[in-house]
């Protein structure tokens, strides 16, 4: 076991002393003092997000800039490009939303009011002309055409995800994604949209964008949850098997309503994008949708049978692998390498992170396009697309990295390609398309002040402190704690939420790092802005979390509209 750091040591020193669990030092935060400076909209999205039983016992806010997640063993210096994204600010919340269709959805028009992903699931329903029950979004009316007004149905609806490319991306890489800014200003486009709670993660925010709820509501709260089983596991998302996904999407209702006549499909990589489409076979009166998705080992596309449809004429991956050399060849040399990155198949974690791969899936939703019954008829069809690249790129060589300019520059070349392939078996004017995106993404924590923190050392840290294996499991955003040990040992679940909130950096420095050239004052600060027990944020009414006020970090103003006139150009004139 590794030992305590210093100021931890002393305390539970002192606490051996007596019976009952240790002390926390005297300057630890208290919860409440934690929420209000979190403030408002962060507790809010918290809440959203937060579902007991399934969620964490205890929320975590990293300071802003810093990132939670797995370094152990792999750190590679203060430079090191990994990263993640499952905070509560601004600059993981904010996400485009826009909507395109002529007849449909208005031309040219900007607005900033606060919304979010939720509200995409009811504007469709709109757009469709059917009754449903969002439990937490509402219609988009700034950007729907009346009904009396529209050339009928659309044949097509198209809803485009870009994993990851939240606006702080598309910020840093402004000339990347021609294609979607001419569509912004074409269409609606809402500028101040978030994706509505935290964790800005990718399965619950899918699920969001399909449902109309929020995560506490349609039951995906983590990439991760707690199974009815008491297991902490992610079996039920790889197995594609929707059983967690709690109320109705607008494509199951849509396909229920029509006696499944409707084509409903989906094009995606991992099964934490389900939740956009729907539970196929698993929902009331349905059948098996198409689902395509990414098995990353076995380097091939996989769906479960029992639930989706997968078709049988997809490109193999012998597609891929050209698609890789033509990568390869881009800088006049064929060495299996693109930018210094591995292009074999011993890199198969990388790979899902180049614009090889985003050809690819593009190649495989053309070929869906050409070959299924979409747009055939006046019944509306419903295409929804995830491009994972972005997410891939972000992860391993961080947002202000070239290997995410060309991902996104790819991306919209293929948006801009399966637009005109929808419109030609739709017809011009019948068809309408939403995209947005389920989170952004992080740069270097080190160039924005920031710091990493090892989610095993803070693990490590805890169970000493307490004297006992209270952790269960720690996650970029929340803790899983043992609730049966915790109760032996007399600890309360707010001790934990404080002990965190006073976490020093110099706490949880896995050994053998180098901290030559870190400022004293960084080694000294606290990491967290706020660690709340799970059961505290669900208990606060709305009034009370409108009471916390402002958050005292700018990035915890989630509805004040940014400024984004620069990135989007003059509007279209009507």
């Amino acid at each position: 076991m590794r030992a305590l750091p210093a100021a931890l040591f002393a305390v539970a020193v002192a606490a051996a002393c007596t019976s009952g669990p240790p002390e926390l030092a005297s300057e630890a935060p208290t919860v409440a003092a934690m929420a209000d400076e979190l403030g408002r909209d962060v507790v809010e999205h918290m809440a959203r997000g937060y579902r007991a039983g399934r969620s964490g016992e205890i929320l975590l806010a990293p300071k802003p800039w810093n990132v939670l997640g797995q370094w152990t063993g792999g750190l590679r210096g203060a430079l090191d490009p990994r990263t993640t994204h499952a905070t509560p600010w601004a600059y993981h919340q904010r996400v485009p939303l826009l909507l395109y269709g002529p007849g449909y959805i208005r031309q040219g028009a900007r607005a900033e009011r606060t919304v979010d992903v939720a509200d995409v699931a009811p504007t469709l329903a709109e757009i469709l002309g059917m009754p449903f029950r969002a439990p937490a979004g509402e219609v988009l009316g700034e950007a729907v055409v009346p009904a009396a007004r529209r050339p009928g149905p659309p044949r097509v609806i198209l809803v485009v995800v870009y994993d990851g490319g939240g606006w702080n991306v598309l910020d840093r890489w402004p000339s990347a994604w021609p294609a979607q800014r001419d569509l912004s200003n074409r269409g609606t486009v809402y500028t101040n949209a978030t994706v509505g709670s935290s964790p800005s993660l990718t399965a619950p925010v899918h699920a969001t964008i399909g449902t109309g709820a929020y995560p506490r509501a349609h039951g995906l709260v983590e990439n991760t949850a707690r199974l009815p089983s008491g297991e902490i596991s992610e079996v039920y998302l790889h197995e594609a098997d929707p059983e967690l996904l709690e109320g109705e999407t607008v494509a199951d209702a849509w396909d229920r309503r029509h006696g499944n006549r409707p084509w409903v499909g989906l094009v995606g990589f991992e099964s934490w994008h389900l939740g956009m489409m729907g539970a196929g076979a698993k929902a009331r009166g349905g059948d098996r949708d198409v689902a395509v998705l990414w098995e990353r080992e076995e380097f091939r596309y996989r769906t479960n049978p029992e639930v989706y449809r997968m078709p049988g004429y997809l490109p193999g991956t012998d597609l891929l692998q050209r698609h890789l050399r033509s990568l390869d060849r881009l800088d006049g040399v064929a060495d299996g390498r693109w930018l210094g990155n591995r292009l074999d198949g011993d890199s198969t974690f990388q790979l899902p992170g180049t614009p090889a791969y985003v050809r690819y899936i593009e190649d495989t939703i053309a070929e869906i396009l050409r070959r299924e019954p979409i747009g055939d008829d006046e019944l509306t069809d419903l295409v929804f697309v995830e491009f994972k690249s972005s997410d891939y790129a972000g992860h391993i060589w961080n947002m202000a990295s070239r290997e995410v300019r060309e991902v996104l520059a790819a991306q919209d070349a293929a948006l801009e390609r399966l637009i005109g392939l929808v419109e030609a078996r739709a017809g011009r004017g019948r068809y309408v398309v939403a995209l947005t995106a389920d989170h952004g993404q992080s740069p270097i924590p080190v160039t924005r002040g920031g710091v990493r923190i090892d989610r095993f050392e803070l693990e490590r840290d805890i169970d000493d402190f307490f004297g006992a294996d209270i952790v269960e499991a720690v996650h970029p955003s929340d803790i899983y704690l043992r609730m049966d040990v915790l109760r032996e040992e007399g600890v309360r679940v707010a001790d934990v939420a404080r002990f965190i909130g006073d976490y020093r950096y110099e706490d949880g420095i896995p050994d053998g790092t180098d901290t030559d050239g870190i400022p004293e004052r960084t080694l000294r600060s606290r990491v967290f802005a706020g660690a709340l027990p799970g059961s505290y944020v669900a208990a606060l009414s709305p009034g009370e979390i409108e009471a916390l006020g402002p958050s005292r970090y700018a990035q915890g103003d989630l509805t004040t509209p940014p400024r984004l006139g620069r990135l989007l150009g003059p509007r279209l004139r009507r």
